[in-house]
């Protein structure tokens, strides 16, 4: 009698589950128009762009329809250079640009000292403008406010009541808004209990620990394309993580896990951000048309 007992087969590992959920095709557009197409003062060729949309999931005809729609968003204008097309900023894709630049300083700043103000905000929606809603609490969780009570929101982050003040006005809702800054005082809720009941970061804390857990295992880029690509990669998940965290004091939350991270996108940036810039020149020159390319001499 024959034994036909075989040993178990070990179950392959789960996929590694991502920090947050995969990014849209037009975050990372906006990622990639944002930090390379600047660097062409005249504008980039779409031939130029399509292998780096390649490598990062889109597809060709994806690519170039986010390209069209951009332009009709106001984000690129495309100029004629012969037969092709060429890609810049327009004024409202160079205000994110700027926007954005000023936020990333902001975030990978460690110094994060507080002078103890808030910035409160009361603001009623009508109900008859219900519908706005979703853009307003989209526009303030960009500003880093919370909500820890019903209409009231708060921010740590007084410097940025102009950017308030922009929100308001773009959804005409200054009838039914005040905002003020200043400290609290001995009364009701207390700064910590303030922060608790207006932000609620368990998920935000875990992925950014996926995060931090994933970098570490991870052997890092090789080739100059592995490089360009995770660094737009890279350039994008602190981008949404951006939109996640309110950036508290270190008052506020003296232990928060972020700070940790910003310091580990501080330094691959800081390894990575030169050359995959210099492979992009290097795409832009090998797409250029022949009479184009620079000689090696020049």
């Amino acid at each position: 009698m024959t034994d036909d007992r075989r040993a178990p087969i070990a179950a392959a590992p789960p996929p590694r589950q991502p920090p947050l959920p995969p990014p849209s095709a037009r975050s990372m557009l906006l990622t990639v128009v944002g930090e390379l197409v600047p660097d062409e003062p005249g504008g980039v060729r779409t031939n130029a762009l399509l292998p780096v949309f390649a490598r990062l999931g889109i597809e060709d005809h994806a690519c170039r329809q986010l390209l069209a729609r951009s332009t009709r968003a106001g984000w690129l204008f495309r100029v004629r250079d012969g037969r092709a097309v060429r890609w810049a900023l327009d004024a409202r894709g160079q205000a994110l640009v700027d926007e954005g630049v000023r936020r990333v300083k902001a975030f990978l700043n460690d110094d994060r000292r507080w002078d103890g103000r808030w910035l409160v905000l009361n603001v009623n929606v009508p109900e008859e403008r219900r519908t706005i809603r979703k853009r307003l609490y989209g526009g303030l969780g960009w500003l880093g406010f919370g909500n820890p009570t019903v209409g009231v929101w708060i921010t740590p982050h007084t410097e940025r009541a102009a950017d308030l003040t922009q929100l308001i006005s773009l959804l005409e809702l200054e009838q039914t808004s005040v905002a003020v800054t200043g400290r609290t005082v001995d009364l009701g809720l207390s700064e910590a209990e303030l922060v608790a009941r207006a932000w609620d970061l368990t998920d935000l804390d875990a992925a950014y620990r996926r995060f931090l857990e994933q970098d570490a295992e991870d052997p890092g880029p090789q080739t100059p394309d592995e490089v360009l690509t995770a660094y737009l990669e890279l350039l994008n998940l602190q981008q949404r993580f951006m939109r996640l965290d309110p950036q508290l004091p270190a008052t506020l939350q003296p232990e928060w896990v972020g700070r940790e991270a910003a310091a580990v996108f501080r330094a691959r940036r800081a390894a990575w951000a030169g050359p995959a810039h210099q492979r992009f020149r290097e795409i832009v020159e090998e797409t250029a048309p022949p009479a184009r390319r620079r000689s090696p001499s020049s």
